[in-house]
């Protein structure tokens, strides 16, 4: 999980609640980390819940398929 942690800081992503949610202000999505599970999601952001209740829009099973994912559709 760490080496997802790093790689979202590095690219501006925080998670000010220290609750596996990271966030940036410039994009309209939430990345939910699961440690147990080895799963990252992508979901909305809506409102103030950092991606709680938003609508899933993609599953990452390894760091890997999340650095193409920002490649491909974030340009970072």
């Amino acid at each position: 999980m760490e080496k997802y942690e790093a790689f979202l800081r590095s690219k501006k992503w925080i998670d000010n609640d220290l609750d596996a949610r990271y966030i940036n202000v410039n994009h309209p999505y939430a990345i939910l980390i699961s440690g147990e599970e080895g799963q990252i999601t992508l979901r909305g952001n809506t409102g103030c819940d950092n991606g709680q209740n938003g609508e899933e829009i993609f599953s990452f099973n390894s760091l890997r398929e999340l650095q193409e994912w920002f490649e491909n559709n974030i340009g970072e």
